[in-house]
């Protein structure tokens, strides 16, 4: 490892990702922007993966590995990564996804010509076994149309559960580093979905200004085994309490803020009595789960999410074949 200060110091948290890790890490060796460090933190992986970024680092002294003693999950893995980056910058990756060969460069140039502390792109959303380009934008088009400053109201608003488009709580940000030990911001480790939504709130209600790149550069891979994608109680019961500690930590956030806080609780809580209707219903408790549905009319538009789910689904093969 040279003793020079890389520009960007690239985070990565990964656990069991050893089919997707070595594509990815090439990824970020094609980068244009050469002045990079790779830190991939093992969360006690079962698979290969400590392998696979061994042998890059062999040949490839950018590349660190970082292996966490037992399983804590990515937001401990990223503030192992974090303690150890010596970046100027550090980019959130993960360890299934792919980047495009200008990204670093294009974020660093954004970041210092307008002075931003967060700099952010769209994603595109591509199916595991296709090609990253054939893919379609992730998120709504319009922060990314030009470049603009996204503030706190524009980010909670966007991640409400279950809104027509995903939240930008799915950016993969680039992070002046010098602000993000100003402001001490660090992963919740309690969270194990939704940690990327927390930081980017805490660093923004800490004073950094979020800046948006027009492209989509990031190829976030969408299979099976995506932890994006897995949702359960639990999961809608850490982000609620996330939320409420967000709030209790900056109690004098911006009015719009605030309102914007308060649908996504809303959507959170709607979500809770949506997951207790259908495990009621698949249990077998028809009357508990239409007594509980017939209380809260809010949630019977989510009674087709499964029905629409699969008719896309159905499209989807039909359109292959």
């Amino acid at each position: 490892m040279t003793a020079e200060r890389p520009v960007v110091s690239v985070i990565t948290a990964n656990f069991n990702g050893a089919r997707h890790l070595a594509e990815a890490i090439a990824s970020v060796q094609a980068q244009t922007l050469r002045e990079w460090e790779l830190i991939v933190a093992d969360d006690a992986s079962t698979d290969d993966s400590a392998g696979v970024v061994s042998r890059a680092a062999w040949t490839d002294p950018r590349v660190r590995l970082l292996r966490q003693p037992r399983n804590a999950g990515p937001g401990a893995a990223r503030n192992a990564a974090l303690a150890a980056a010596r970046g100027r910058y550090l980019a959130i990756f993960d360890s299934d996804d792919l980047m495009a060969p200008d990204r670093l460069e294009r974020l660093v140039r954004r970041a210092e010509a307008d002075g931003a502390g967060i700099v952010a792109d769209n994603l595109v959303a591509f199916d595991d076994g296709a090609r990253p380009h054939d893919g379609a934008a992730f998120l709504d088009a319009a922060p990314f149309e030009q470049a603009r400053w996204l503030d706190l109201a524009d980010v909670i608003g966007s991640s409400r559960m279950y809104a027509r488009r995903p939240g930008l709580g799915y950016l993969k940000p680039l992070i002046c580093a010098a602000g993000l030990k100003t402001s001490g911001v660090r992963y919740d480790e309690r969270l194990r979905i939704g940690e990327d939504y927390d930081v980017l709130l805490r660093l923004m209600a800490s004073g950094l200004k979020l800046r948006t790149e027009p492209a989509a550069l990031y190829f976030y891979r969408r299979h099976p085994a995506s932890v994006s994608h897995a949702m359960d109680r639990r999961h809608l019961l850490s982000m609620l309490e996330a939320d409420a500690t967000f709030e209790a930590d900056f109690p004098n956030l911006p009015a719009a803020a605030r309102r914007a806080q308060a649908a996504r609780r809303r959507s959170l809580e709607r979500a809770l009595t949506y997951d207790d209707v259908v495990r009621r219903l698949k249990a077998g408790d028809v009357k508990g789960g239409l007594v509980r549905g017939l209380a809260a009319p809010d949630v019977w538009p989510l009674l087709t999410l499964p029905v629409r789910a699969r008719v896309r689904r159905l499209a989807t093969r039909l359109a292959a074949a």
